[in-house]
């Protein structure tokens, strides 16, 4: 224990001061720009899907998610910060996911290669 904490009754306010911290952080800073994202979610998608059609794909079942777990952290509150958060999805949402779960694998593999260096 820090010798900063001197009981544990103090560890346990510290505890929970952090716990209240972390719940109003999620509640005024995370989730406003998760909301700002679901609500520019079709002109995202229009922009990607002129470079990449599968872009797009991808990032419709991205925004779909995030839609789940936006929900989730307002139906939680401040419980969500404290406690984590279980979303479920639904199997329209999993076979989406599923979709496109190649085109990302891939795209890690190619991107985890490190470049070779010019000789």
């Amino acid at each position: 224990m820090s010798a900063l904490i001197n009981s544990v009754e103090h560890a346990l306010a510290v505890a929970a001061s952090d716990v209240v911290k972390t719940a109003k952080f999620v509640e005024t800073s995370v989730l406003p720009v998760l909301k700002q994202a679901q609500a520019n979610q079709s002109t995202i998608e229009s922009i990607t899907s002129l470079v990449s059609p599968s872009a797009a794909n991808i990032e419709r079942a991205g925004f779909a998610v995030l839609g789940v777990v936006i929900n989730a952290i307002d139906a939680a509150g401040s419980a969500a910060g404290a406690n984590g958060l279980n979303v479920t999805l639904d199997a329209q949402l999993v076979a989406d996911v599923k979709a496109i779960a190649a085109a990302v694998k891939g795209a890690v593999a190619v991107s985890a290669v490190p470049a070779t260096p010019a000789k």
